[in-house]
């Protein structure tokens, strides 16, 4: 992949300009230079050319729909998110550092009016790449779609996971700090998605993708008397939908997971957003039940390093709302209630996250955001609760580089 300088380009026109204007002066540089009997139709051509920039200056430099060309094809932002938190662990000192949560590289944009692309990559995690798909974790997506009609479309490469859920679609960007359930899902898989849209309202995605993106040996690590799926693959029906003039809209999705030979996990993630124009909420409920444990944070999970659990079921409700004052202006507070278990005595962890805080907008064209947000969450487990509270303070920032 070439990267483009980091640069703004802020009209396509003027640098129209720029470009017309340099190439006319070479021309008349170099052929002054071998023939100056030509000037005049030097001075002929020069005045032809200024007289077409003039005329640029008068056209629009975007298309009817208020799209610039060179933005639609080709689109380069950084999704960067840093704060300096305090936190405060139980039964530990407080600690204070800044942090930066988020720095994730986008390339997107629509080749022609039928054809689209996109990249996404973290600049902060490894880029080797893992055994089952030869693609870096690091690479969240790298796609290529298609839309065969006005209705239809196929998208082929690898995507992130169409399991539904409105804390699961966020940009990462935007996230203060996960759910259990969604920090210990891997949702950036290789894959293919057919997509349906009867109407602007509703949108119905068939996927399929890896069941995981590395080796089933290195995941389940001991994994005696197991035996991997020969056919390693993730199916997952969505629903994306948008009624009552989009006061009421749905992320839903169910899915089959094949983990291994004769263990399949399923998995249902449903996201209920109400939005009205000064407030909005989502409820979101996402339940995993594992034949073969794949999430992997229950008391006696093994997280690779033991004999995997079976049958673990994990449920987790996500709710989150949102005031706008002023324009400028975002109050917010979630609220976060999760159990991870399985039928062994003692093998259950009750979560709770409770958030809240204001987010300043100072640009109404740009995504920026300053934000003071306190986060706290506790875990219970065998009876003994811990928890951890911090105070950030910080900016997101979706920077159009390009």
């Amino acid at each position: 992949m070439y990267f483009l300088p980091f640069m703004l380009i802020e009209k396509h026109k003027e640098y129209t300009e720029m470009k017309r204007l340099f190439m006319s002066a070479m021309f008349l540089s170099v052929m002054g230079a071998f023939a100056q009997e030509d000037l005049q139709g030097q001075i002929n051509q020069l005045k032809a050319e200024l007289e077409q920039i003039k005329q640029a200056q008068s056209m629009p430099v975007t298309s009817p729909e208020g799209i610039n060309p060179i933005d639609k094809r080709f689109n380069m932002y950084f999704n960067f998110q840093s704060s300096l938190d305090a936190e405060k662990a139980e039964g530990a000192d407080m600690t204070a550092k800044f942090k930066a949560r988020q720095l994730r590289l986008e390339v997107r944009g629509n080749i022609t009016d039928r054809i689209f692309y996109r990249f996404r990559h973290r600049l902060n995690r490894p880029t080797a790449a893992v055994k089952l798909d030869n693609l870096a974790t690091a690479t969240d997506m790298l796609y290529a779609g298609f839309h065969i009609d006005d209705k239809w479309a196929l998208t082929v490469g690898k995507m992130c996971q169409a399991w539904g859920g409105y804390e699961f679609d966020l940009n990462p960007m935007n996230i203060y700090e996960y759910s259990d359930f969604i920090d210990n899902m891997d949702n950036f898989m290789l894959g293919g998605m057919i997509t349906y849209a009867p109407n602007t309202n509703h949108e119905f995605n068939l996927q399929v993708t890896d069941v995981r993106n590395d080796s089933f040996a290195n995941i389940y690590a001991n994994s005696t008397g197991l035996k991997q799926s020969n056919v390693p693959l993730t199916y997952i029906l969505n629903w994306n939908g948008s009624l009552f003039d989009g006061v009421l809209q749905t992320r839903w999705g169910v899915g089959l997971q094949s983990e291994a030979d004769g263990y399949n996990n399923t998995m249902v993630m449903l996201g209920t957003r109400v939005a009205l124009p000064k407030f909005q909420a989502f409820l979101d409920y996402m339940r995993a039940d594992e034949q073969l444990d794949r999430l992997n944070y229950t008391p006696m999970s093994n997280n690779g390093k033991g004999q995997p659990l079976k049958d673990t079921k994990y449920n987790t409700f996500v709710l989150k709302g949102e005031y706008q004052p002023i324009p400028s202006l975002n109050l917010f507070a979630q609220g976060i209630y999760e159990t991870a278990e399985s039928d062994l005595a003692g093998n259950k962890m009750t979560g709770l996250g409770y958030y809240g805080g204001v987010e300043y907008l100072p640009f109404p064209s740009q995504d920026l955001r300053f934000f003071l947000a306190y986060v706290g969450r506790s875990r219970e487990i065998s009876s003994v609760t811990k928890s951890t509270n911090r105070v950030s303070l910080g900016m997101m920032y979706r920077i159009k580089a390009f």
